[in-house]
């Protein structure tokens, strides 16, 4: 799938818009997406390979989740590294086991049959 193509996600109530740009949006810290909640913005990098591009897409959106549900404010400077934490410790658990991701899609899709 050309992540290109895509032109919004949704978290919770709220679309995001999704933008692929061509450049590190920090280079002391290598950042290399970004999450904007009040423009509603997840921006990434296309100068990542495949799995890294997936892994930053992962960590906005657990961004997005952490202030779509309101806890921004409780996590407060610990934010980064949890949602850093969590999205490494998700991504490995996907790349050890290919099987998930697709498991959790028929999931979700008998789930939307109903």
């Amino acid at each position: 799938m050309d992540i290109k193509k895509i032109k919004n996600i949704k978290i919770g109530y709220r679309n995001y818009n999704l933008q692929i740009n061509d450049k590190v949006w920090n280079t002391q810290t290598e950042s290399l997406g970004q999450f904007l909640y009040k423009e509603g913005i997840i921006s990434l990098s296309s100068e990542e390979d495949a799995i890294s591009q997936a892994n930053t897409l992962m960590h906005e959106i657990l961004h997005g989740i952490v202030y779509q549900w309101g806890l921004a404010e409780e996590l407060g400077d610990k934010e980064e590294h949890i949602v850093n934490t969590l999205t490494n410790g998700l991504m490995t658990v996907f790349v050890d086991n290919p099987w998930l991701i697709s498991f959790l899609k028929s999931k979700v899709q008998e789930e939307l049959k109903k």
